[in-house]
């Protein structure tokens, strides 16, 4: 159990974002000891931001403000949040609905309040480093964005607000297996009749903390039925608003034929499916939804597609929020 004196409270709204912010505060040991309870092997110096396994509960962010100061990071569900607070009760320290008066930490400039405000909003954790660093490196750069900066700064957008992937197939060819195995869960209901996904279904994939929405189109046919007919509408408008178009290839049913004028920002990606049925020899990404062959393989190229390893790794600015891309286009 922590030494008695660490007090903690939630700083982002409750289950709005995709990232919490939990502060905590004590003296320098017991916020020392608190840290290496929570987050067993790591060590997280002031000044340092540490990624970790925090309670055993979920992957986050470590930020070590100071001696005294300190923030958990985690994803922002309700549930992940509810038991890393019963885990710091369990440690001793004191669980607080609200910040306690003038324990509010505040931002040193406009920059660090804005990016803790977005950061606080973010749907995908990855957000969190690059967002930390805007603040220094609007500091150190005055002069106008160029356009890699802006073309950049488009792409880690989709870390605060989910870029779109829609999955486009003919009915059969496996696209409800494949979100299934990509989500780990029964998401969608899966038969081996033709046309059972009557509906668009949209869910959320975390891609190694990279936050995607995922459309599960019907399968494009003709159709006389107008439930199924409507749900095509409204999949082709929703194709046409993807960042990304996954075009899912089976071999036992007919290539998909894909909507007039399609020109997704991140381009298409075909994907061969059944490869468990017809192993894939071409450049391609294949995938099993039975076996699980591919599925990993094939989350990590959607990752890279919807934003690069450099973008989260560079220290040039990024007009993360409006205020800043009004500022931008001034």
């Amino acid at each position: 159990m922590s030494e008695v004196g660490t007090r903690a409270w939630l700083a982002s709204p409750p289950g709005r974002g995709g990232i919490a912010i939990i502060d905590l505060e004590g003296s320098a040991g017991s916020l020392e000891k608190l840290i290496q309870e929570m987050t067993p092997g790591s060590r997280v110096s002031p000044g340092q931001a540490v990624h970790c396994r925090i309670a055993d509960i979920d992957d986050g962010l470590v930020l070590r403000l100071d001696e005294t100061h300190a923030q958990l990071m985690p994803h922002g569900g309700i549930a992940i949040v509810r038991r890393i607070v019963e885990a710091l009760k369990r440690s001793g320290t004191r669980w607080f609905e609200a910040p306690p008066a003038g324990m509010r930490f505040e931002a040193r400039d406009r920059i660090e309040a804005l990016a803790l405000d977005t950061m606080a909003n973010a749907t995908s954790q990855a957000a969190i480093a690059p967002l930390l660093r805007q603040a220094e490196a609007w500091r150190q750069d005055t002069s106008h964005l160029g356009p890699d900066e802006l073309i950049r700064g488009r792409r880690l957008d989709r870390l605060v607000k989910p870029a779109t992937i829609a999955c486009v197939g003919a009915p059969n060819a496996g696209k409800s297996s494949l979100l299934n195995a990509l989500l780990a869960v029964d998401a969608a209901i899966v038969t081996d009749q033709p046309g059972t996904t009557r509906d668009r279904v949209s869910r959320r994939l975390d891609l190694a903390g990279v936050v995607v929405e995922w459309i599960d189109t019907p399968g494009l046919r003709k159709t006389e039925d107008p439930i199924e007919r409507a749900a095509i509408d409204a999949s082709l408008s929703a194709i046409h608003r993807a960042t990304l178009v996954v075009r899912l290839v089976a071999p036992d049913a007919p290539d998909p034929r894909l909507p007039d004028g399609l020109s997704p920002e991140e381009g298409i990606l075909d994907v061969h499916s059944k490869i468990d049925l017809q192993p894939q020899s071409g450049p391609e990404p294949g995938v099993s939804a039975v076996t699980g062959e591919g599925i990993r393989e094939l989350a990590g190229e959607l990752r890279r597609r919807i934003v690069r390893e450099d973008d989260l790794a560079s220290k040039g600015r990024w007009c993360f929020c409006d205020e800043l891309r009004s500022r931008a286009e001034s």
